[in-house]
């Protein structure tokens, strides 16, 4: 029974997401490289829009209102570029994985149109909840907020990791973009081993750092000097853990997601 399970794991899809990474390092390297280059990207265009944002100076309200919707939506939809340009070029490498591929940056505006498409998608969503949330209790916001947010959250990476996988494989932005959400509610037996990886690992850590900290208080509590210190130091490890953890797992799922429209065949065949 014990090996079953242990050769149930071995077959898993994260699994075997992860050793097809580990045997490819040259690749996953460029795909993190790619990944620092946007958030590089993106903390630059936080400061640049931020230093503009300071130096607007519009006497009227309404004058000012709308320029900042304007300024906002170039904002986003820069950063919509951004994330699209280098998501794209992820996602070669790990089609390049699986099979011989051919870089081209041809199907480039079309990736950026199907991330706007769902962005505007997702965004319509959120504005809904914060009505919903504006028409109720504060008492129960906060519970309510829980109960939306993280079934949100989940299909919006869902979502994503499909309609990319399979818009990489050939669909178009339509198809993509309905595949997706119909796969994402009606056929989650075929992800749900991806997303429960996530929300272990998240609920491992969780766990980890709250009984580390527990520890630390208890150990530390005679002396709170030892305990500032200990804390200080503890909160920075947790936190570069948790990133480091984190992104490797959302990593891995990335080609687990890839594999998962490869094996079932999602896209219409021309």
């Amino acid at each position: 029974m014990k090996s079953e399970k242990i050769k149930t794991i071995k077959e898993s899809l994260f699994i075997k997401s992860f050793k097809l990474a580990k045997s490819n390092p040259n690749k996953i390297g460029l795909m993190v490289l790619f990944d620092v280059m946007f958030l590089v990207s993106l903390l630059g265009l936080q400061i640049l829009f931020g230093y503009f944002a300071r130096s607007l100076v519009v006497p009227q309200t309404r004058a000012l209102a709308f320029i900042f919707i304007i300024f906002s939506l170039i904002y986003y939809l820069i950063i919509i570029f951004a994330y699209s340009f280098f998501k794209y070029s992820i996602l070669y490498y790990i089609k390049s994985l699986y099979e011989k591929a051919e870089f081209s940056f041809k199907r480039l505006g079309q990736f950026y149109s199907l991330n706007t498409i769902i962005a505007g998608i997702f965004f319509a969503i959120m504005i809904l909840f914060s009505f919903i949330l504006a028409n109720i209790k504060q008492t129960y916001a906060p519970f309510i907020f829980i109960f939306l947010a993280v079934p949100y959250l989940l299909f919006l990476y869902i979502v994503i990791n499909i309609s990319h996988s399979l818009f990489y494989k050939g669909a178009v932005i339509k198809e993509s973009i309905k595949k997706s959400f119909e796969i994402a509610f009606t056929k989650i037996k075929v992800y749900r081993e991806t997303i429960l990886v996530t929300i272990l690992t998240a609920l491992f850590l969780w766990l980890l750092f709250f009984g580390s900290g527990y520890l630390i208080r208890l150990i530390a509590s005679k002396n709170y000097n030892l305990y500032l210190n200990w804390y200080k130091y503890f909160r920075y490890a947790s936190i570069t853990v948790f990133d480091v953890v984190f992104y490797l797992v959302i990593l891995i799922n990335r080609i687990s997601f890839y594999q998962i429209i490869r094996n079932f065949n999602f896209v219409r065949q021309n």
